[in-house]
């Protein structure tokens, strides 16, 4: 029995670090431009490929915690799809689900970093999801974001915690959020643990800036999430169970690359839900282990164990959380 199943895309990633360029603003931030030479050859300081998306990379984190975790995901029959399944077995997670789909080429991006901030060109694979029978002997099921043709697979979910117990842990994505379909709603209303950042929750609630983060959490709980987690970037982190809000400032570390922080942070909440800690740990552990991640370059690279979390942590006591 698996403690977590992840669903979504799985990509290859090629991330180049990118130390010559500029970036230029608008009035209004966060509305900025990377601008660098054209039809030039550019030397950048690294570049590597690595497998990533949401699914992969929080399956890889909680199996640090030495949770038994694996992925639903559909891929193409080609290089990336080998690559992937060698990729989750080598880090201890179930590749059982990932499968190839004939006539499908698999997801791909390129990433570009400057000053710890990410630039992505996308190549989406268009598929349709179903969650396997077999998803029922697993605890948990996170779904992350997904193209169009979701909601049958949100369907399978709610059919999975209505007959089966199974909970729900539920990060909703660009697409899901735009559409605003039925089929997101009636999700959200079972979901147990809700991850979005501080723009998706916005966007949920049809809000501008005016709303304080009481608001915005109270207005997600009323959507139905059990226990709602909203991101801020440098601003911190929150979670709220109904009656307590709590809140951890991030916690500090280098910034080398930030793809997959929020998958990191992710994978840190729920590592540690699943080890029983309350919120406030909880919110730590995400903390910290998004602070290992964008430390090196790719999403999952800095995923520290439990272990080593906690020891990070104990020596740092002057990092905690308060109920605000």
């Amino acid at each position: 029995m698996l403690d977590l199943m992840t669903v979504g895309d799985i990509k290859l990633d090629t991330f180049i670090l990118v130390p010559d360029a500029s970036v230029m603003c608008a009035l209004h931030m966060p509305d900025c431009k990377l601008c660098i030479a054209y039809g030039k050859k550019i030397p950048v300081t690294a570049m590597t490929a690595e497998i990533a998306g949401t699914a992969p990379n929080v399956a890889v984190g909680v199996a640090k915690f030495q949770k038994k975790t694996g992925v639903v995901s559909v891929m193409g029959n080609d290089d990336i799809h080998a690559h992937a399944k060698a990729f989750l077995k080598r880090h201890g997670v179930s590749a059982t689900h990932v499968v190839a789909k004939p006539g499908v080429r698999s997801s791909a991006a390129t990433v570009l970093t400057y000053k710890g901030e990410s630039t992505q060109f996308v190549d989406h694979a268009h598929v349709e999801y179903r969650l396997p029978d077999t998803t029922k002997h697993a605890s948990w099921v996170h779904i992350s974001e997904l193209g169009e043709g979701y909601e049958q697979l949100y369907a399978d979910a709610i059919a999975m915690k209505k007959h089966h117990g199974t909970r729900i842990s539920f990060n909703p994505g660009t697409v899901q959020i735009a559409e605003e379909k039925t089929a997101l709603f009636s999700l959200l209303r079972v979901t147990d643990i809700l991850f979005v950042n501080m723009n998706e929750a916005r966007s949920l609630l049809h809000i501008q800036n005016g709303e304080g983060v009481h608001g915005i959490v109270a207005g997600l709980h009323h959507l139905g999430a059990g226990i709602v987690v909203l991101t801020d970037g440098a601003n911190g982190a929150y979670a709220f169970d109904g009656t307590t809000l709590t809140f951890a400032p991030i916690f500090s570390g280098d910034r080398i690359e930030a793809t997959g922080a929020g998958d990191a942070f992710s994978a840190g909440f729920l590592g540690a839900m699943l080890h029983k800690l309350p919120l406030g740990e909880s919110l730590q552990f995400g903390s910290a282990n998004a602070a290992a991640v964008i430390g090196q370059v790719g999403p999952t690279a800095g995923h520290k164990t439990f272990a080593d979390l906690q020891k990070t942590l104990a020596s740092n006591p002057t990092y905690t959380t308060k109920t605000l």
